[in-house]
């Protein structure tokens, strides 16, 4: 089973570390009380802690069960001390774990923050200060604790038909139910006298349902609904632990104005000092194109950029439709250029065969002109990194009415760009605006630098206080769950 249970483990190791240990002095326990010290109650706390936060703390507490000795019980009190600086700075799973994670590898001084936990007034609080205060990750945090019972959890359903209101079935009795059980207020008057009618106050509640996990906000349940609908208790409390573990990952310090993107929750928000400030609706990568999780600086504004095509889109998209018709360069205001000499030189498109075009012909590339047809649209975010990912305007903004809106190659597509390139201006908004008037392609440097953070995360509080979760649209979260169970099990079966 995947729950960590919130159990004190006080009173169990209290016993057991006093029993052994009176022999003699240290760290964790006073000889001449025979009492545990005030550090070791705070590193028992701190491993109720590390459970409230989702944190796997079974192999700590088995740690100190199993010392049996007095050398044993103090190294077994120095490591699990250890485990949780180390937990709580950077998380209980190596980033490796997730190939879509580009992030720098932190560096943890253990010795530094050791010293620094064991010096403070409290070590609790050392250790917890640790964790991240981001009120993303506090949030989530309260919500992962009042998540349903798994005990109280009704039966699932199996999806028979489309159920739209007005429709009188055995099952809406069993929507109603998982509703109920999740919080929804399904249960009412006509639901004690007609619980199998689909009427109007259930609609609402599906509706608000419905929106809280991504999907359409028609009132129709049907297989991705229902999907969601039989999301067990397990499987929620998974999704929130592996959430948190991304936080844990972050750095505890975002600056004083960042972007923070999020890939599955199709979201760009921009805060500052006082908290959130704006936010926008985004278009990620493809399942078969993902955007990476990973840092890079917002430096520059293009407006009316040029697009030099990426190669895996030359290649996979570009010459496919070339092939097809070849006046589609033409109309698409793209432009074929050599490299020659070191520089890159207009060639006409007519003279390339496309068709014979291969992966290794790096000397040949595309560009195409700023327009309303530019993939970029009006404006890119320059942000330099290896990944060739940016934020940017689109010229298919009628993508951003979808729910779902993993579209792109790898880009952040954000609607509403150019009123968020104002803001992030500040005082300067007007140098902006005066480009945008303008049709020729020109750079405009930003007040200061701004980070920008694309984060892979399924799960949020939003400004109502109510929880969003959304699908795993890259299957990243899988080798997470599976690592932290597998983790679990293993302590299970020493246990035995």
């Amino acid at each position: 089973m995947f729950s960590w249970p919130l159990g004190s483990v006080f009173f169990a190791l209290l016993v057991l570390v006093s029993s052994i240990a009176s022999a003699a002095s240290g760290r964790w326990y006073d000889q001449t009380t025979g009492q545990v010290t005030e550090q070791a109650l705070g590193l028992y706390a701190a491993v109720v802690l590390a459970e409230r936060h989702a944190i796997d703390a079974e192999d700590l507490k088995l740690r100190l069960q199993q010392a049996q000795t007095v050398d044993a019980v103090n190294r077994a009190h120095d490591y699990v001390l250890d485990e949780l600086i180390s937990r709580f700075s950077m998380g209980q799973l190596p980033t490796s774990i997730d190939p879509l994670w580009h992030y720098p590898e932190r560096e943890l001084d253990l010795n530094l923050l050791r010293e620094r936990v064991l010096q403070a007034p409290s070590l609790l609080s050392a250790l917890e200060a640790l964790l991240p205060t981001h009120s993303d990750y506090l949030k989530l945090l309260e919500l992962y604790e009042q998540q349903p019972l798994a005990s109280q959890e009704p039966e699932k359903l199996e999806f028979t038909a489309l159920f739209r209101p007005g429709v009188v079935h055995t099952d809406i009795k069993l929507v109603r139910e998982r509703l109920d059980w999740l919080g929804y207020a399904a249960r009412d008057a006509v639901s004690d006298l007609a619980p199998r009618l689909y009427d109007e106050a259930l609609a609402e509640q599906v509706r608000l349902f419905q929106s809280d996990h991504g999907l359409e906000t028609d009132a129709i349940i049907g297989p991705d609904s229902l999907s969601w609908l039989n999301y067990s208790a397990s499987d929620r409390q998974k999704l929130l632990a592996v959430v948190l573990e991304r936080w844990r990952w972050l750095p505890r310090d975002l600056g004083e104005e960042y972007l923070l993107v999020s890939i599955p929750g199709f979201e760009v928000r921009y805060f500052t000092k006082g908290g959130l400030a704006e936010r926008h609706s985004s278009i990620s990568g493809r399942p078969s194109r993902p955007t990476r999780s990973f840092m890079a600086n917002l430096e520059q504004f293009v407006v009316n950029p040029t697009w030099t095509v990426p190669r895996r889109i030359l290649m996979r998209d570009i010459v496919p439709k070339i092939s097809a018709d070849f006046s589609y360069l033409e109309n698409q205001n793209m432009q074929a250029q050599r490299l020659i000499d070191g520089h890159w030189v207009d060639v006409a498109n007519t003279s390339i065969d496309w068709e014979s075009l291969s992966w290794d012909d790096q000397d040949l590339r595309l560009v195409q002109a700023p327009g309303q047809k530019n993939a970029l649209g009006q404006i890119k975010f320059h942000m330099p990194n290896s990944h060739a990912i940016y934020l940017h305007d689109t010229p298919s903004k009628e993508l951003f009415s979808e729910v779902s809106r993993a579209y792109s190659s790898g880009c952040i597509r954000v609607e509403g760009v150019a009123d968020l390139a104002r803001t992030l201006m500040h005082e300067s908004a007007g140098q902006l605006d005066a480009l945008l008037t303008q049709d020729e392609t020109k750079w405009l440097r930003l007040p200061k630098a701004i980070p920008v953070y694309l984060f892979y995360n399924r799960a949020w509080v939003d400004s109502d206080g109510r929880l969003q979760l959304r699908d795993d649209v890259y299957k990243a979260d899988r080798q997470l769950i599976a690592s932290i169970e597998s983790k679990l099990r293993n302590t299970q079966l020493v246990q035995r």
